[in-house]
C-alpha cells in the first residue's frame, strides 16, 4: 500500500488562493424553491404546484415526473430508480423512501446476464457500457411507484396535477437541442435495433431526428394519462402496462415475471445521519451504498480534522484528503471487498459498521500511518446517469431527490414498452445481484440528503454523476466548515470520480473537471501521492437550496458545467 503524507507533515502545501470560473449568481426566495440539475421548464412546474398550495414533496415530484419525458428517457426513466430525503415540518421528522430496483425472482445465475461488451469500454465514450441486448439486463423498475407512494405519504395536491406537466410535455413534445440530437446519433444503433423504438426516434423520411425538430412522443402520453387515470399500482405493476413490460423481456430471453412486479414495494427505510462540526446530516439509507459512503467521509474528516485547513479550492492538501476519504468509499462498497480488509486491519467494515465514528477513527489511524486501502482487483466504473430535484415550501418541508436510469444513455436494449425506455441496468451488476437472494432491492450509490442545526432544517442537497459522492462531500465541506452558499460551493471547482485502469497495480487515480485546477496545484496532488487527470465526463454534479432566518430565506445553488436546463426557481 502506498504512503500517504500524514497532516501535520504536510500542512505547509497549501496553495495561495487560485481563482476559477463562477457560475450563475444566486438564486433567492422567501416562500419555496424549486432546482432541478436538468430540464427546462421542471422547476417552474414544481413551483407551480408550490403555488397551489402542494408541499415541497408535491413539487419536487412534478420536477422528477417532468424530467424523463424531457430526457426522452435518455439519462433518466420511468423505469429507473427514485430516492427521496424528505424534512416533515408537522412532526420535526426525516423521512427516507428506497425506490430502487429489485433483482428478478427468476434469475438464479445472474453471472450469466450479459454484460459490458469488453471492446466498447476499452473504446470509452458514450458507447463504453454497451452491453449485449438481452431481456435479462432489465431489473424491477421503483421510480413510479415510489412516486405513488411518496406522494400519497407527504403530497397535498391530487396524484393527477402530479403527472399532468409530463403529460402535456410527451403530448405537446420538445425542440431537439443539438446536444439531445448529437445523444440520438451516437446511440443510433440502439435506438433503431426494434422497429417499434425506430418508430419513435425516425421521422417519416426514416432519418433520426435531428436539432430544431419537434419531438413528440404520444405513446409515452398514453402510458401517463392511464398512469393519471388508473393510478400506478393498478396499471404499471399489476395491469397492461406490467404485461407488456414483461411481454417485451420475455421475447429477449428475459426472465422478470407479473410476480416481480407484483412484489414490488418502494419501503421506507431509516435515512443514515451523523454530526459533523455542529451539525446533523442525514442520507439517504440502507441498503443503499451513496449515504453510507457520505456519512464515512463526514466521520473521517472530522477524525482527521480537516476543518481545520483552508477550503480546498485553496488547499491542495484539503483536496488529498478529501479524495482519500471518498475513495475508501468507493473501495469498500465495492462487492466482496470489505471482507478482504476486515481480515487485513481486524475489526468490522460492514455498511452498518462504517456508519459509527469509531470505525472511521480506527480507519484515519490507519490511512494516517500508510495503510491506505488499495483496490484488490481492477474495478469497474459504473455509469450513473441521473436527476435531481431539491425543492422546499412555506410550511418549511424539504424534499431531495434523485432518480437515475443507472445505465448509459438510453441502456443498451433498445426495449421501450408504452414509451417508456427500459434500462439494461443489471449488465454491469452481476456480482452485486449474485450477493443477494433473487427478489432483493439492490443497493445503489444516491445520496440526498439534509442538514439541521438544532433540530431545524439549513440545506437540502442532491448529486449526480460519476463523481457524485466527490462533489457532495466538497460541497459540504464549503458550507458546513467555511460557510459559503450552495450557490458558491457549486463554483468552487468540480470533483470527478477515480480512475481504476491501473488498480491492479494497487494505483487509483483521481478524476477533476477540465480547467478546473492549476498546472501547480495538480502538480502539488501527484507530489501528495494522488495521480491526477482531467475529464469532464467524470465529473460529479451537486445542487443545493440553503434555508436560514434571514430574508429571503431561501438561497438556491444550480449548476454550472451542464447546460441541459437545469436550474432554481423561486417565488
Amino acid at each position: 500500500m502506498n504512503k500517504t503524507i500524514p497532516i501535520a507533515a504536510a500542512f505547509a502545501l497549501l496553495a495561495g488562493g487560485e481563482t476559477f470560473a463562477q457560475g450563475a449568481p444566486e438564486a433567492t426566495a422567501s416562500r419555496g424553491m424549486v432546482v432541478t440539475t436538468t430540464g427546462t421548464g421542471a422547476a417552474a412546474a414544481g413551483i407551480d404546484a408550490l403555488k397551489k398550495g402542494g408541499t415541497a414533496m408535491d413539487a419536487a415530484l412534478t420536477a422528477a415526473m417532468m424530467q424523463p419525458c424531457l430526457a426522452l428517457g435518455s439519462y433518466v426513466s420511468y423505469a429507473g430508480i427514485i430516492n427521496i430525503v424528505y424534512f416533515d415540518a408537522a412532526s420535526g421528522k426525516v423521512f427516507n423512501l428506497d425506490g430502487a430496483f429489485n433483482t428478478v425472482l427468476g434469475e438464479t445465475e445472474p453471472l450469466s446476464i450479459p454484460g459490458i461488451d469488453p471492446a466498447a469500454l476499452a473504446a470509452g465514450g458514450l458507447n463504453a457500457f454497451n452491453s449485449t441486448p438481452s431481456g435479462r439486463t432489465a431489473l424491477v423498475p421503483g421510480f413510479l411507484a415510489g412516486v405513488e407512494a411518496a406522494q400519497r405519504r407527504f403530497g397535498k395536491r391530487p396524484f393527477a396535477e402530479i403527472v399532468a406537466p409530463a403529460i402535456r410535455c410527451a403530448e405537446e413534445g420538445v425542440t431537439l437541442t443539438p446536444e439531445f440530437a448529437g445523444m440520438m446519433k451516437s446511440r443510433e444503433a440502439v435506438l433503431t435495433r426494434r422497429a417499434d423504438t425506430r418508430a419513435i426516434f425516425t421521422r417519416q423520411d426514416g432519418g433520426l431526428y435531428t436539432a430544431g425538430d419537434l419531438f413528440r412522443q404520444p405513446a409515452l402520453a398514453a402510458t401517463l394519462r392511464e398512469v393519471a387515470r388508473q393510478g400506478v399500482t393498478p396499471y404499471v405493476y399489476r395491469g397492461d402496462w406490467g404485461r407488456q413490460f414483461v411481454d417485451a423481456l420475455g421475447s429477449e430471453g428475459g426472465k422478470m415475471t407479473g410476480a416481480d412486479l407484483e412484489a414490488y414495494l418502494p419501503t421506507w427505510v431509516e435515512p443514515v445521519h451523523t454530526t459533523f462540526n455542529g451539525f446533523d446530516v442525514y442520507a439517504h439509507g440502507l441498503p443503499g451504498t451513496g449515504g453510507v459512503s457520505l456519512v464515512e467521509s463526514l466521520n473521517l474528516a472530522s477524525a482527521a480534522n480537516l476543518a481545520a485547513l483552508p477550503p480546498y479550492a485553496e488547499s491542495p492538501l484539503k483536496f488529498f484528503w478529501q479524495m482519500q476519504f471518498t475513495k475508501v468509499g468507493a473501495i469498500l462498497g465495492a462487492p466482496g471487498v470489505a471482507p478482504q480488509f476486515e481480515k487485513l486491519f481486524g475489526f468490522e467494515l460492514s455498511p452498518r459498521a462504517r456508519l459509527n465514528p469509531e470505525t472511521s477513527r480506527k480507519l484515519w489511524k490507519l490511512i494516517e500511518a500508510g495503510h491506505m486501502p488499495s483496490v484488490p482487483a481492477p474495478h469497474l466504473a459504473s455509469p450513473k446517469h441521473s436527476d435531481a430535484v431539491v425543492a422546499v415550501d412555506a410550511r418549511g418541508n424539504i424534499a431531495a431527490v434523485v432518480h437515475s436510469i443507472n445505465t448509459v444513455n438510453w441502456g443498451s436494449t433498445g426495449i421501450f414498452v408504452g414509451g417508456i425506455s427500459i434500462p439494461d441496468s443489471a449488465a454491469f451488476q452481476q456480482a452485486a445481484i449474485a450477493a443477494l437472494p433473487p427478489g432483493s432491492r439492490l443497493p445503489d450509490p444516491t445520496s440526498p440528503g439534509l442538514v439541521l442545526k438544532g433540530g431545524k432544517p439549513v440545506l437540502g442537497f442532491s448529486g449526480i454523476g460519476s463523481g457524485l459522492a466527490q462533489r457532495t462531500f466538497g460541497a459540504l465541506l464549503d458550507i458546513l466548515v467555511h460557510g459559503k452558499s450552495p450557490q458558491q460551493a457549486i463554483a468552487s471547482p468540480a470533483h470527478g470520480g477515480f480512475d481504476y485502469s491501473k488498480a491492479a497495480s494497487g494505483q487509483v487515480g483521481a478524476l477533476v473537471g477540465k480547467g478546473e485546477f492549476s498546472s501547480d496545484y495538480l502538480k502539488q496532488l501527484e507530489q501528495l501521492g494522488q495521480p491526477v487527470s482531467e475529464d469532464d465526463a467524470q465529473r460529479g454534479y451537486w445542487i443545493g437550496i440553503a434555508i436560514d432566518d434571514r430574508e429571503p430565506r431561501l438561497r438556491g445553488g444550480e449548476l454550472r458545467e451542464m447546460k441541459m436546463g437545469g436550474g432554481a426557481v423561486g417565488y
